[in-house]
């Protein structure tokens, strides 16, 4: 499977660690630093797009685009893809949903709901219906794409989770990211997201407060990626795309 990173500063150590224990080989793409996606899909058994600083609508960035294109692809060929963060708003563009600025931006660790769809959905199971997570997003999904299924949104009716059949999730926050990840990027003052915290010390303090239960999520969150959407029996049998629930 491939996971792809935009930035250095953006990688998922619990998420990689989790696939790798449930025995599943991960190919680490980093996509800013100009290493290629594949162009055959035709052996891929899971896609994991990670976050980033960059605003998924810069088409200015040149891989903005073929990372879309690539997402479309995959979701056409029906292999498993998780996106996370600025992945999450790539695949929604790649599907056909729309972006708009998060204002303001989506950073710190936000109140975030699982809606009664997401309750039931797999991928959530074993964490809070009506949480806190890290977030850390420049955009934010306006519409999502058609077909599309809410999983998760915060108070306000911003949409920070989606799937789309039963292949493709979006995440718009860091489910796994652990207190420790967000606290450096919270003290991170290249990211230019870092620059939008109002508060950065009474972040840190609260993060500090509950590193218990955000690595806890972290992990769980972790767990079920890897034994629910990409599980290793699924591709040892020859049938990782056959995925029900």
């Amino acid at each position: 499977m491939i996971l792809v990173e935009h930035a250095r500063t953006h990688t998922s150590g619990i998420l990689l660690r989790s696939l790798v224990d449930h025995g599943l080989r991960v190919q680490t793409v980093r996509i800013s630093e100009e290493e290629p996606l594949p162009d055959d899909l035709s052996d891929l058994d899971g896609v994991v797009s990670l976050g980033g600083p960059q605003s998924a609508m810069d088409d200015e960035i040149p891989w903005i685009e073929q990372e879309i294109a690539f997402l479309l692809e995959a979701t056409k060929k029906e292999v498993p893809i998780l996106g996370i963060g600025l992945g999450s708003n790539l695949l929604a563009r790649a599907l056909g949903g729309t972006l708009a600025p998060a204002d303001p931006a989506a950073v710190g660790f936000q109140k975030i709901n699982l809606d009664p769809t997401g309750r039931d959905d797999p991928l959530f199971r074993g964490l809070p219906w009506f949480g806190n997570w890290p977030t850390w997003s420049r955009d934010t999904i306006s519409e999502m794409p058609e077909g599309g299924r809410l999983l998760a949104g915060r108070p306000d009716g911003t949409i920070d989770g989606f799937g789309c059949g039963i292949f493709a999730y979006g995440i718009g926050f860091e489910p796994d990211w652990t207190a420790t990840t967000l606290i450096e990027r919270a003290e991170d003052h290249s990211d230019p997201i870092a620059g939008t915290v109002g508060d950065p010390d009474a972040l840190v303090a609260t993060l500090r407060r509950s590193a218990e239960p955000i690595d806890r999520q972290a992990n769980r969150f972790a767990e079920n990626v890897a034994s629910y959407l990409m599980p290793i029996e699924r591709v040892n049998a020859g049938v990782a795309k056959d995925i029900h629930h």
